[in-house]
């Protein structure tokens, strides 16, 4: 059994960053973003039970013609565009009380508008002697969870989801298996990326990176790996963030229904030391 890398710092002070909108005074490459009159500069915050329609809406819209959440998960998307909105509610709703996620909203600073997510998992095992709170919250969260996901199974078997190939719902499912040995070793300690959507709208103006270098930072605070599943064409996006391709995710059913993305891709851990120098050498 492999020795796994132990969480040293409360759960709960990584939360703590997620309270209150984030701005930044500069983007990923440095520049200045100070007193920039941009009305679509972007805010992150800790996502809250009613942004979950304007979540799910962000997703169909930026997933509306990629090729697995978009034309091989919900090819009547077109048809049905609400349902595919739907679908995505009830994706969200599903994980909203797992203990080990957290969701993030990106937000159009004029407006306030959500217009994007992120969902970041913490895998791996949580030893934190200093914070019984998170492991009472374990329990508790999980009960919900549980329950949540009873009452979503439910709602989607009374009210299927048109946009959707049914076939197809449990097609990541299906395809774990086969690449779960990525995340071994030191690399079962890690903040996973599950999901990252923004409203097309709004791209390119750096709320997707707002929202990814919020699990980075939280990887780096525990000193950890970050790791995510990049679609087609998007891993040059996570190299600025240090991520490196250490596999392909895109076998079995997922290389079966023509799915060219699915680069495996891992932050690795930054020990204290490092994390120290890269701050100082910030400008």
């Amino acid at each position: 059994m492999p020795v796994l890398h132990r969480s040293s710092k409360p759960i709960e002070r990584i939360d703590a960053r997620i309270s209150a909108p984030k701005r930044r005074n500069s983007d990923i490459y440095g520049r200045s973003t100070h007193g920039s009159l941009d009305a679509k500069m972007p805010a992150i915050r800790k996502a809250r039970r009613s942004d979950i329609r304007a979540m799910a809406e962000s997703a169909a819209a930026a997933f509306m013609d990629e090729e697995l959440w978009g034309k091989v998960m919900h090819p009547h998307r077109k048809e049905y565009p609400g349902d595919f909105v739907l679908g995505f509610e009830r994706k969200i709703l599903r994980n909203w009380h797992h203990p080990r996620r957290r969701f993030l909203v990106g937000l159009d600073r004029h407006s306030g508008k959500v217009v994007g997510f992120a969902e970041w998992e913490r895998q791996g095992i949580l030893d934190d002697p200093v914070a019984p709170s998170w492991v009472q919250y374990l329990d508790i969260g999980q009960a919900m969870n549980k329950a949540t996901e009873y009452f979503v199974e439910g709602v989607s078997y009374l009210r299927p989801n048109r946009a959707a190939d049914p076939t197809k719902t449990h097609i990541l499912d299906e395809t774990f298996p086969l690449i779960a040995h990525y995340w071994c070793g030191h690399r079962s300690q890690n903040w996973c990326l599950q999901l990252l959507a923004v409203h097309p709208d709004f791209q390119g103006h750096g709320l997707g990176a707002e929202l990814v270098q919020w699990g980075v930072d939280a990887a780096d605070e525990e000193s950890i790996c970050a790791s995510v599943v990049s679609a087609e064409e998007k891993e040059g996006f996570y190299n600025r963030f240090g991520f490196a391709e250490v596999g392909r995710a895109n076998v079995g059913s997922l290389k079966d229904n023509g799915i060219n993305g699915g680069a495996i891709m891992f932050r690795e851990r930054r020990c204290p030391e490092t994390n120290a120098q890269d701050k100082r050498g910030e400008v």
